[in-house]
């Protein structure tokens, strides 16, 4: 099935109800993104590497939890501005709170020898494997 470019008339007299709320819906969801964190998952024989990006979000806001075969990195930024004048009148005040969250699944994984170090906005992320867990497992059929 091809996509056809529909060409549009949008002047005020050709402009229906549905065509608004669903023009104003597109505008309004395509300008949405999501703040996702930037996430490499390395594989080797011996454990998985993740190197997550979380610029300007400060080491202390950072959390790393392993549980029941999933990784959960998560973080959050509050940024305050704060603008006056010579008198020392407040102009304007803003916040913004990013928060980011991702989760990976990951098993098979010796969860107390799991290593974490930030640097430069990049969290790196060892996970050691567990060898003694079977990967497989073998089923008999009957």
């Amino acid at each position: 099935m091809l996509n056809k470019i529909q060409h549009r008339n949008l002047n005020t007299y050709s402009v229906t109800p549905l065509n608004f709320f669903e023009d104003f819906s597109r505008s309004l969801f395509n300008d949405f993104k999501p703040n996702f964190i930037k996430t490499d998952i390395h594989e080797t024989d011996n454990e998985y590497f993740v190197e997550a990006e979380l610029p300007g979000i400060p080491k202390e806001d950072i959390q790393v939890t392993y549980e029941n075969g999933v990784l959960t990195i998560s973080g959050q930024q509050q940024i305050d501005a704060v603008n006056e004048d010579k008198k020392g009148r407040l102009i304007r005040s803003e916040r913004n709170l990013t928060s980011v969250r991702r989760q990976y699944l990951l098993e098979n994984v010796k969860e107390d020898e799991i290593k974490a170090s930030y640097s430069d906005g990049v969290l790196k992320v060892t996970l050691p494997k567990d060898s003694s867990k079977e990967l497989k497992k073998s089923i008999s059929i009957e």
